[in-house]
């Protein structure tokens, strides 16, 4: 069986469906097995028709960039909860004089306003090196603070860190 394709139009044109105005010049035959190749090709892929045969071209690839822009943004996100819970915690300590934890929360807040830009993340190259990276930093920073500066990160990025070391 056979249907019809118009390359200027780009459509499909069953025989059987009457069309009033009847269809553009360039209508070709095609299998019918084509229009259903077509129809069933992957999400993102295109179709054209060169020198009477069906060609389905893959869907472009999405640019890391674009997904590291995404993944990136999603850290600024988690960072800036992280960020909101040290605040409250540096003033608590600075109120109790506990200069220590003031002075770690102050260098864990330097180094997670720099966290999307640090060098091992700007040097990943694909995804998962991105989220390894990304994960390394704030494990690396967390790792810097003691108590409940730790917890900060558990709870808003939902990180399971390892207890902190014992200072005994």
């Amino acid at each position: 069986m056979t249907t019809r394709y118009s390359p200027s139009a780009k459509t499909f044109y069953p025989f059987d469906i009457d069309y009033p105005n009847g269809v553009p010049d360039d209508v070709m035959e095609v299998p019918l097995s084509n229009f259903h190749a077509a129809m069933a090709r992957p999400v993102g892929a295109t179709f054209d028709f060169v020198k009477g045969k069906l060609k389905i071209t893959k869907a472009p690839a999405i640019a890391f960039r674009d997904i590291a822009s995404a993944h990136l943004d999603a850290a600024r996100t988690t960072r800036d909860a992280i960020l909101n819970r040290l605040a409250g915690i540096g003033f608590a300590a600075m109120a109790d004089g506990d200069a220590d934890t003031v002075q770690a929360i102050a260098a864990a807040r330097t180094w997670l306003l720099d966290i999307t830009t640090c060098p091992t993340v700007a040097a990943a190259q694909d995804i998962e090196a991105l989220q390894a990276a990304v994960n390394a930093e704030y494990a690396r920073i967390a790792a810097t603070l003691s108590g409940e500066a730790r917890r900060a990160f558990d709870d808003a990025a939902g990180m399971a860190l390892a207890p902190a070391a014992s200072t005994q």
